[in-house]
């Protein structure tokens, strides 16, 4: 009840603040959580782990982009460019799952998953794929943000400076990207961090700070942060190099290239 009540002040309150824009990200936000549900169910009735993740994420991606931000050009470079920086990142998330064992349940705290307590052994479904879905799911949330960004400021960059050449966009782009680079990954650190913070209490009570840092939990929440950090760096220069061949069309213009003392680019 309380998590409904919840509910209903926030959208309330994002609609008052703002407005029609809000309310199309409030139904983007509905749209991707029931995708997500849907995920789940197809999982638990036999759809592979991997295949309902990939779904999801393409999705959730699609609605994100394109609903949310409106079909056009610059929705469609930065959808290309989630789409590249997550097929390159997917090869490193089946490494993180592999070699650091993070599939299945952990221990946690007093209560030990074992089928003593009830829990049952064999339930059909390969959770180390369930767990490179969940790591999929959760760079893409991350990589669509930073992508959008990149790709609208270097768009409007083309759009002040029509002059400007491939090579001058990218390394706007690029800057674009360095200044939001930092403060996206505080978020991450920050989500993890307030997360977790209970976790870490637990462990630091019952047990230690080696036993933390050795757990499943810890370590699910690390690589989870870490792949997302590593998707908001690949997706800087992919979305910029996207945004300054599609502005470009394809061809290295020569002019407007010099660069200004402040660091800007100068047309000729």
């Amino acid at each position: 009840m309380m998590l409904i009540v919840l509910t209903v002040i926030f959208v309330l309150l994002a609609l008052f603040t703002g407005g029609d824009r809000t309310a199309k990200s409030i139904v983007t936000l509905f749209l991707s959580a029931g995708v997500m549900m849907l995920t789940i169910v197809a999982i638990y009735l036999g759809v592979p782990p991997l295949a309902g993740g990939l779904f999801c994420v393409a999705v959730v991606a699609v609605i994100t982009t394109l609903f949310q931000n409106e079909c056009n050009q610059k929705s469609m470079t930065a959808l290309l460019a989630v789409f590249l920086t997550t097929a390159v990142l997917l090869l490193l998330i089946f490494v993180f799952v592999d070699r650091g064992h993070l599939a299945g349940m952990a221990d946690t705290g007093q209560v030990y998953v074992r089928e003593s307590n009830g829990f049952e052994g064999n339930i059909g479904i390969d959770m180390r794929m369930v767990e490179v879905a969940v790591l999929l799911i959760t760079l893409v949330g991350a990589v669509i943000d930073a992508a959008i960004a990149v790709v609208a400021g270097t768009y409007e960059v083309a759009a002040a400076r029509p002059a400007l050449g491939r090579q001058a966009l990218f390394r706007s782009g690029m800057r674009i990207g360095g200044n939001i680079l930092s403060s996206t990954v505080n978020t991450l650190f920050f989500i993890f961090a307030g997360e977790y913070l209970l976790l870490f209490v637990n462990f630091m009570t019952y047990y230690s700070f080696a036993a933390m840092i050795n757990s499943k939990e810890f370590a699910q929440g690390a690589i989870s942060i870490a792949v997302s950090a590593f998707g908001c760096v690949l997706v800087i220069p992919v979305a910029a190099a996207l945004a300054a061949v599609r502005l470009t069309g394809g061809s290295n213009r020569q002019y407007g290239n010099e660069e200004t003392d402040d660091g800007g680019e100068r047309s000729e």
